[in-house]
């Protein structure tokens, strides 16, 4: 098996705040992981750093075989899937369904200035059919239910 994911002494802090401290912790090719913890124990934390989107206060984190802090974290980034309520905040308010999922495939959050071809609206467009939410593709992202957090959302617009 291949390893993808390796932590070695992972820790993170927040001013004087230990949001994780000393994870090791290793995920092979072919393991299958689900993280359950309570409010506040570090798990959108922890996710954050496996799929390259934050780095470790303390210790090595290897993603895919590349050392975060040695490694180009926008090509990483592409090559780690992360779906996440959290990433939702990170979106610009007037985002379309389509548009967010063409910029998953490149590893960004959200259309900004990034130019985009006709093979990747196609292959959005393929995957929202793929799973029925083809007529979702020019609605407001942020309009999609999330649950609790996106009935705040509305209330503060």
């Amino acid at each position: 098996m291949t390893e993808v994911l390796s932590f070695q002494g992972v820790g993170l802090r927040r001013s004087d705040n230990a949001i994780l401290s000393s994870i090791d912790w290793s995920i092979d090719s072919a393991d299958r992981w689900v993280i359950l913890g309570p409010n506040g124990a570090g798990k959108t934390s922890l996710i954050s750093i496996a799929s390259a989107r934050m780095h470790p206060s303390e210790g090595e984190a290897t993603v895919l075989g590349l050392r975060l802090g040695h490694a180009d974290v926008q090509e990483l980034r592409i090559r780690v899937g992360l779906a996440s309520a959290a990433l939702a905040d990170r979106l610009p308010a007037d985002e379309t369904v389509l548009n967010v999922v063409m910029t998953a495939a490149h590893g960004v959050t959200g259309r900004w200035r990034e130019e985009y071809e006709g093979v990747d609206v196609e292959r959005a467009e393929a995957l929202l059919a793929a799973f029925g939410m083809q007529g979702f593709a020019e609605r407001r992202f942020w309009t999609l239910s999330e649950g609790s957090a996106s009935a705040s959302r509305l209330d503060a617009r």
